[in-house]
């Protein structure tokens, strides 16, 4: 029953944030779009806040489960990396959007809670130090390869969010293949 109730929580936020925006939409729209009261909000979230919290980690794969598919090999790796990297960016879609047009709803959220929690980052980081100890990569950089490669893909993404402004007209497979191969090519010893 509390799953179904969140659920319903977090579908009639979205909607509402899709409709109205952040600062617009009330905790009181939110219950009664779900068909709960405003205190079963309180109760299960705290606040809108916490409601926006609930959908990030409800949104996020744990880093654990990503490392657990790295076969070792760089290509097949990056490849992996870069095609999750997009699925999780557009399951996140619909809330990226409203966050890019209103950027107050991040404001008070911590750096644990963002769309690109630091821990991606540093699996990314710690990543690219295994491959360079393997001698797989060039040592040093590996956090601003990290940079680099999240940079690359987010960048991607988000001109296809504008579908009457697309700079970028290649397919998303071709671009992971391509991207996976120049990246490979930067950072791997001569």
């Amino acid at each position: 029953m509390l799953k179904s109730t969140n659920q319903r929580i977090i579908r009639a936020t979205m909607d509402l944030l899709t409709e109205k925006g952040y600062q617009k939409t009330t905790t009181k729209e939110i219950a009664t779009k779900a068909n709960v009261s405003e205190a079963t909000i309180f109760r299960n979230f705290k606040n809108k806040r916490g409601v926006i919290a609930a959908i990030m980690k409800m949104k996020s794969t744990p880093t654990k489960t990503l490392e657990a598919e790295f076969k070792g090999d760089l290509y097949t790796d990056l490849k992996f990396l870069g095609t999750y990297f997009l699925e999780d960016l557009t399951s996140k879609k619909e809330f990226i959007y409203i966050s890019m047009r209103e950027p107050a709803m991040f404001k008070d959220l911590t750096s644990h809670e963002k769309i690109y929690p630091q821990e991606l980052r540093e699996m990314l980081i710690q990543y690219f130090k295994k491959m360079g100890a393997q001698h797989h990569v060039l040592k040093g950089n590996e956090d601003i390869y990290a940079d680099i490669f999240i940079s690359t893909y987010f960048g991607f993404f988000i001109q296809q969010l504008e579908q009457d402004f697309q700079l970028v007209l290649t397919q998303k497979e071709d671009f992971i293949e391509t991207c996976t191969h120049i990246f490979m090519r930067g950072i791997s010893p001569a």
